[in-house]
């Protein structure tokens, strides 16, 4: 694997870490629990197309429950944004945390069609 797949796997376990704890923070493990879970699945696509293999039907009925996760996970952060009242930046590093997970979700989904025989 490159090093630059290395250094994407790390941001994502940051993220993931970050959204975790943050979650926890909150009062909402089961969402933080599942978010981790969905930043993992996509962490296992990363490495799957990056080490050429091919990711089977599991892996993506598992990416799509995983991309549900986030979809809802984001509604949840704006609902909170609107709430609390988070100022500009926040909202900021809110929505850059998001889309850090966006090419790690195309590169499992390319991981999937590549065993698919795309």
């Amino acid at each position: 694997m490159p090093w630059y797949g290395w250094a994407y796997l790390v941001l994502l376990c940051l993220i993931g870490a970050g959204g975790f704890v943050a979650g926890l923070r909150s009062g909402h493990p089961l969402l933080a629990l599942l978010q981790l879970a969905a930043v993992a699945v996509l962490g296992c696509g990363v490495a799957l197309y990056f080490r050429g293999e091919g990711a089977g039907l599991a892996y993506g009925v598992a990416l799509l429950c995983a991309l549900g996760v986030l979809a809802y996970k984001t509604l949840a952060d704006r609902r909170l944004a609107e709430r609390a009242r988070i100022t500009p930046a926040g909202r900021l590093g809110m929505a850059l945390g998001q889309l850090m997970l966006m090419p790690g979700a195309v590169l499992g989904a390319l991981a999937f069609w590549a065993q698919r025989g795309g």
